[in-house]
C-alpha cells in the first residue's frame, strides 16, 4: 500500500507533468495517456487523482495560480521585489513552463480560460491591497476595475513577448529584456504617465456627461 507521501508525491509529478503538456501542446491536444507517459504512471492513475482530465486542469490552473500569487506578494514589498529580479537574473528558464502554461490559458477561449484569467484578476486585487496596507501602493477609487488594468498589462508581456523582444532586440522573456523593461515599467508606476491631471478631468467629465451630449453647444 502507498503511503500518503508517496500518493502526494505521485500526485505533484502527474500535475507537474500535465503543466508541461498543457503549456507545450495545448489543453485540446493533450491526452491523459500523454501526461500518464510523461509522469511515469499508468493512465488509470490520472484518473484515479484526479477523476478526469478537466479536473487535471483546474489542479494545475490552482498550482500555477498560487505560484504566481506568492511571486505577486513579494513584489508588493521593495526588498522582496529586487530578490526577485536578481532570482530571475540568474536564471530565466526556471520560469518558463509556467510561462508557457499561461500563454495557453490566456489563449483558451473556453470556462476554464475564462476562470484563469478571473482568478488571476482575483489574485491581482489582493497583491493591491497587500501593497496599500504595507503603504508601498497608493489607495485606488476603484480596487476591483484597477486589478483588471493591472493584471492585463503584466499578463500582455507574456503574450507579447516575441513581438517585444524584436522591437527592442533581445531574447524573450530572457535576462536581457528584463534588464529593458524593468526600469521604464517601475518609472512608469512609479511616476505615472501624464504631467498632470488634464487628461484624468477630461475623462472624468466626458463620463459624468449624459449620453448623447459630446460636442452639443449651449
Amino acid at each position: 500500500m502507498r503511503s500518503a507521501a508517496e500518493d502526494l508525491s505521485t500526485r505533484a509529478r502527474i500535475r507537474d507533468a500535465a503543466i508541461v503538456l498543457f503549456g507545450r501542446d495545448g489543453f485540446a491536444r493533450t491526452t491523459i495517456r500523454g501526461v500518464a507517459a510523461e509522469s511515469g504512471v499508468s493512465p488509470g492513475l490520472v484518473i484515479h487523482h484526479f477523476g478526469s482530465k478537466d479536473g487535471l486542469r483546474e489542479a494545475c490552473d490552482r498550482h500555477v495560480i498560487a505560484e504566481t500569487g506568492e511571486q505577486g506578494l513579494r513584489k508588493a514589498h521593495p526588498e522582496s521585489a529586487g530578490r526577485q529580479i536578481q532570482d530571475y537574473l540568474a536564471d530565466p528558464g526556471q520560469y518558463a513552463t509556467e510561462i508557457a502554461y499561461i500563454r495557453q490559458s490566456l489563449g483558451d477561449d473556453s470556462e476554464a480560460g475564462h476562470a484563469f484569467f478571473a482568478a488571476i484578476v482575483r489574485q491581482t486585487k489582493s497583491i493591491i491591497e497587500a501593497g496599500i496596507a504595507a503603504g508601498t501602493i497608493r489607495a485606488f477609487e476603484d480596487v476591483d476595475a484597477t486589478a483588471v488594468v493591472v493584471a492585463s498589462n503584466s499578463l500582455a508581456m507574456l503574450v507579447l513577448g516575441k513581438h517585444a523582444a524584436r522591437v527592442l532586440g533581445t531574447s524573450e522573456l530572457g535576462a536581457d529584456m528584463l534588464r529593458s523593461l524593468t526600469v521604464p515599467a517601475l518609472d512608469l508606476y512609479t511616476h505615472g504617465f501624464y504631467a498632470d491631471t488634464r487628461f484624468l478631468d477630461a475623462a472624468r467629465t466626458a463620463l459624468q456627461a449624459p449620453a448623447g451630449s459630446a460636442g452639443t453647444s449651449g
